[in-house]
């Protein structure tokens, strides 16, 4: 057990990094439960108010990695701190905002201290634990993203159907807020290498790299094609029938449904990577493939975003740890790139699905979200060294 020989402060500094991801990653992903509510508050187009998501992903996908180098000699515990107050400055912006501009620049905000805070955690966790102890932790802390990716939508959309959007910004901004003091209070303080001016990181292998890479790119391929659909999967059950007044339970149970595929990856995340991949695929393109047309009606197209949502939770712990697997580069360098790819995929898709879907509505959207997956599988598929067909006992113990 991770926890076992571990003394208190490192669990409460462990727990707190876990609930840091969940709370940045829940951040990130919000608005697009909220979506119709922002889109009528703001009285503007659904696609117009995908833009919150959009405008957090721009400065993560491309603040990630030079963040993470300029910051590389700065005290962990400290940044830790300001990126937590940029995520209470960042919520409370969004919530009081009363235009759609003013939003925008406050999740904005919020993207810039995600693009530090995701970066550094799993290094921060590798500090807190004895080196053979190194990828269990970091796995634990990056369990919050996993979560965060499947409950933060349906947990935002649930509180403001019976509260209001705001009031779910609200809540957000004072979950940051009491989480800031409990790290100040708790989380172990630790220190960066020591050094002069900072560098840029040295590349191990070229084979590590290429092998890094691969599992970059399907990382960023699956984002997109998710966030292409996904952002706007409020409307898309409205239009299969389901009533407004329901789609806060639907998205409930979806990211109930997407709990389990995360389970099932963690049996075969490290014995069998390219089949656990390929299943995970697989239901993202089973599920999307249901809700377009009008082949499934209401609780129908519910259960088939489930499907869908379920394959791309399970596909998340596969490309973090063929990430860790690959040994490309330092552990804060290898966090903030997949940091940044999975916000490009998240941008793209965001921002090219708002398009498709002001333009050309569901009918072209649904179909490029298949293809996009298909993509994301091939890929992996052709790639036998990033994601192998079995990871013998010797290895995985050299990854954990």
């Amino acid at each position: 057990m991770l926890f076992k020989t571990l003394s208190g402060q490192a669990i409460a500094g462990l727990c707190a990094l876990f609930a840091s991801t969940f709370i940045a990653v829940t951040t990130e992903v919000a608005p697009v439960g909220l979506l119709i509510d922002m889109s009528q508050a703001f009285q503007i187009s659904e696609g117009h108010a995908g833009l919150a998501v959009s405008a957090y992903a721009l400065l993560v996908a491309f603040g990630a990695v030079p963040l993470t180098i300029l910051t590389g000699r700065m005290d962990r515990k400290f940044l830790m701190l300001l990126c937590l107050i940029g995520y209470v400055v960042s919520n409370l912006i969004s919530a009081l905002a009363p235009s759609f501009l003013v939003l925008c620049l406050g999740r904005a905000l919020g993207g810039a201290a995600h693009a530090l805070l995701m970066s550094i955690a799993s290094a921060y966790a590798a500090y807190l634990v004895p080196e053979k102890m190194t990828g269990r932790a970091i796995s634990f802390v990056y369990g919050g993203t996993s979560l965060g990716s499947v409950l933060g939508v349906p947990g935002a959309a649930a509180i403001g159907h019976f509260a209001g959007w705001r009031v779910a910004l609200y809540i957000m901004t004072g979950l940051s807020l009491l989480l800031t003091l409990f790290i100040a209070l708790y989380l172990p303080r630790v220190r960066a290498p020591a050094g002069g001016s900072p560098q840029l990181p040295t590349v191990r292998s070229r084979y590590a790299m290429r092998i890094f890479l691969v599992v970059v790119a399907v990382d960023a391929v699956f984002f997109f094609a998710h966030n292409l659909l996904y952002t706007y999967v409020s409307p898309l059950l409205l239009q299969h029938g389901l009533s407004e007044s329901m789609l806060s339970v639907a998205l409930l149970l979806t990211g109930g449904v997407s709990v389990l595929g995360l389970w099932g990856a963690g049996q075969v995340v490290d014995r069998w990577p390219a089949a656990g991949l390929f299943g995970g695929g697989l239901a993202m393109l089973v599920g999307m493939g249901l809700v377009y047309g009008h082949l499934l009606s209401a609780w129908a197209a519910v259960a088939a975003v489930g499907i869908w949502c379920a394959g791309y939770a399970g596909v998340i712990p596969f490309v973090m740890s063929g990430a860790i697997r690959a040994r490309a580069t330092s552990a804060d360098v290898a966090g903030a790139a997949i940091n940044s790819a999975s916000n490009f995929g998240i941008l793209l898709g965001s921002a090219v699905g708002g398009h498709l879907l002001s333009t050309l509505g569901f009918a072209v959207l649904c179909p490029a979200a298949v293809i996009i997956t298909l993509v994301g599988i091939m890929l992996a598929a052709f790639n036998p060294g990033a994601f192998p067909r079995t990871l013998d006992h010797v290895e995985t113990e050299q990854s954990s």
